[in-house]
């Protein structure tokens, strides 16, 4: 699990972890590659259009290293991402990614409050078999920095220790998750 973040530095690389995680996630709904040919996604991302590799244990220090907010929109093809940063964008495209900020910004700032969240309130994001804990201060950074093309949203969270909060996610099959804490809970009663 991920823990909470102390310092600027720290909620940009946690937030970086929740950037990677979500990727994961979505990268299940993509083709695979054919067989025979180098392990993409397993071992390594290809970050489109530059064809820049990066092996998947470097992926959140890549992600630091980038120097404007990015848009992360996973392809069809598995271990592919389309990587647009905001400063090298213009016009009608840099306003559109923009407003794409803006608007998960707004939609943690209605959230937020109605939740009771804080900077160090724990969200918990959990899919296939993966479990995290992320602050939400690096859930804000993430929604500043590093938008990962998935559908989501944040939801009260009862009944578990580890979080305040959970983020609910979806990916571009349609397939929605609400984690696994709530699929053991629904199978107990």
């Amino acid at each position: 699990m991920t823990s909470v973040a102390a310092n600027t530095d720290d909620v940009r690389l946690e937030a970086a972890r929740l950037a990677s995680a979500l990727i994961r996630f979505a990268q299940v709904a993509a083709h695979p590659r054919s067989p025979g040919s180098l392990q993409v996604w397993i071992d390594e991302y290809v970050f489109m259009p530059s064809s820049r590799r990066v092996p998947r244990d470097q992926l959140e220090r890549f992600l630091v290293s980038l120097p404007s907010p990015a848009l992360l929109a996973p392809t069809t093809v598995r271990g592919m991402i389309a990587l647009n940063l905001l400063h090298e964008l213009s016009g009608d495209r840099r306003r559109g990614f923009e407003h794409e900020l803006d608007n998960c910004v707004a939609a943690l700032d209605e959230i937020g409050p109605q939740l009771g969240l804080s900077p160090p309130s724990r969200i918990l994001v959990e899919f296939d078999e993966e479990s995290h804990v992320f602050s939400y201060a690096a859930v804000r950074e993430w929604t500043q920095q590093f938008l990962v093309q998935v559908g989501w949203s944040i939801t009260s969270l009862d009944g578990e220790s580890r979080a305040d909060a959970r983020m609910l996610l979806r990916r571009s099959d349609g397939q929605s998750f609400r984690g696994r804490s709530d699929m053991v809970r629904g199978a107990r009663g």
